[in-house]
């Protein structure tokens, strides 16, 4: 027997309505909490893609999670230092950042990428506010990278590179009791207020690390952390994935990042979650679904019942 116009309303509503449910313990366990995500890779350039993080972003904060958004950028620099006739340098990943093109990654990332962000956040409903290290007196402080290259092994001026050694929480925490989203781009400033381009992946870390978040989220182009048989896991306690990436298990690209997730569960980070940012509303699904998406690594395993 085909189904009616009514039927299939019913079994829509239906849906919606169980998809509801399953949020609710989600949406009460997040409210009040402290959520870093790390935008970057298809879900920052794909349009739609780029949509559904910003409506995640809107729905999180507006039933209370208190959300910040670290973006990256480095493809959009390096675009627009083609189109001003610069030359991008790499040594070992690593962009060499003169002064020039110190400017154009500031302009990128501050100029244009925050502040579509903020307005695409704006558009859904949601009050973002783009910052970088230069803002509130300077809350993100760095040093010049010492880089020694890998094929070489002499010390590489890298230029205007740098590592954060300071986030002053505090400045973030006003914002976001204020109902505000920090929209962060990867500059920060050294002891003289001098812009320094630093890792995004770093930046979310230490946040994350300062504001003591309960979650930190990197959107990533990969289905999670690959195991010892080669394949995702769902869940990796921080010893595990210490011996894999010592045991080769974890390699290449994936290292810095599974780096990155121990730094932020040493700093008190309750947990990160290495989710593929290919999959619309990542983030929803990662937070208020029984699903998740990607490898959660949480700091120490589960007690077994």
């Amino acid at each position: 027997m085909p189904t009616t116009g009514a039927e299939s309303l019913d079994a829509a509503a239906r849906s919606r309505v169980a998809a509801l449910i399953e949020a609710l313990p989600y949406v009460q366990r997040w409210a009040g909490q402290t959520v870093v995500v790390k935008y970057g890779g298809a879900a920052q350039v794909s349009p739609e893609l780029a949509q559904a993080v910003m409506e995640d972003v809107v729905l999180l904060a507006q039933v209370g999670v208190r959300v910040v958004l670290c973006h990256g950028g480095g493809p959009a620099v390096s675009e627009m230092g083609r189109r001003l006739g610069l030359r991008s340098t790499f040594v070992d990943g690593l962009r060499v950042t003169d002064e020039e093109t110190m400017r154009v990654a500031q302009q990128v990332q501050v100029g244009l990428i925050a502040r579509d962000i903020v307005a695409a956040l704006g558009r859904r409903g949601g009050r973002g506010l783009g910052i970088s290290g230069h803002d509130g007196g300077g809350w993100l402080r760095g040093r010049l990278r010492q880089h020694t290259s890998r094929e070489t092994g002499e010390l590489v001026d890298l230029g205007r590179v740098g590592d954060v050694t300071e986030v002053h929480g505090d400045f973030l925490r006003g914002m976001l009791q204020a109902g505000l989203i920090p929209v962060v781009a990867p500059v920060a400033v050294d002891q003289e207020h001098h812009s320094l381009n630093v890792n995004a992946d770093s930046v979310a870390t230490a946040v994350a690390g300062a504001l003591g978040a309960a979650r930190l989220v990197f959107l990533t182009d990969v289905d999670g952390i690959r195991g010892a048989e080669g394949l995702p896991v769902s869940r990796v306690d921080a010893a595990l994935l210490r011996a894999w990436v010592d045991q080769g298990v974890v390699s290449g690209g994936m290292i810095p990042k599974a780096e990155a997730c121990l730094d932020a569960l040493a700093a008190g980070v309750g947990g990160v979650t290495v989710a593929d940012g290919r999959v619309p509303h990542a983030l929803l699904l990662e937070l208020l679904t029984d699903r998740g998406v990607g490898t959660m690594v949480v700091p120490a395993p589960l007690e077994a019942p």
